[in-house]
């Protein structure tokens, strides 16, 4: 965060000052791919193993990507990436269940419907909420497998400042309103 405001200082000494939506933009670069996450990641998956089972993992860059990959790598062999102009093969191989595990950036946040995914990680997630919508979709899909299914999605969200300067405190109450939710039982 220093580097980008040493930046903002700078393009203002030259008279080129950086706008509020060049700076917001730059700060939720660094948000999003905050090293800070991995061992909060780590701590988790060592408590519940289970979360990296039919698992999708958003991330904002592939090199970030790479990064969460090394740490679900101690844990499990049956992952993979499946960034922009990588193999569809391998998304066959996810929905059939011989991979347990994807990372991803946007590639994933709509248009397939693997109804056992069953949770979701969000290094990432835009500001606008259709984007998270679209992700956390992917594990919410009704199982008839699996009817008794409970999807998880882990978010990580930055703590402190005000809704103004930080888009994760509106994020985090509305993923707790949507967690809250509980399907009717069915009619008998």
């Amino acid at each position: 965060m220093r580097k980008v405001f040493d930046r903002k200082a700078a393009r203002e000494l030259a008279g080129e000052p950086m706008s509020d939506i060049e700076l917001a933009i730059e700060l939720s670069k660094v948000y999003k791919t905050s090293l800070a996450k991995l061992p909060l990641f780590d701590e988790a998956v060592t408590r519940e193993p289970n979360l990296l089972r039919r698992c999708i993992l958003f991330v904002e860059t592939r090199e970030y990507g790479e990064r969460v990959l090394e740490l679900v790598h101690t844990r499990r062999d049956d992952f993979h990436t499946y960034f922009s102009g990588e193999d569809a093969g391998t998304l066959q191989r996810f929905a059939s269940g011989s991979l347990e595990c994807l990372v991803t950036c946007h590639r994933l946040s709509e248009g397939i419907d693997i109804r056992d995914v069953a949770n979701v990680f969000l290094f990432s997630s835009a500001r606008s909420r259709l984007e998270t919508i679209q992700r956390i979709g992917r594990c919410l899909r009704r199982d008839p497998d699996n009817p008794n299914k409970q999807a998880k999605i882990i978010d990580f969200t930055r703590i402190g400042g005000t809704e103004e300067n930080n888009p994760d405190i509106g994020r985090r109450e509305w993923l707790e309103g949507v967690a809250a939710v509980r399907p009717k039982p069915a009619a008998s």
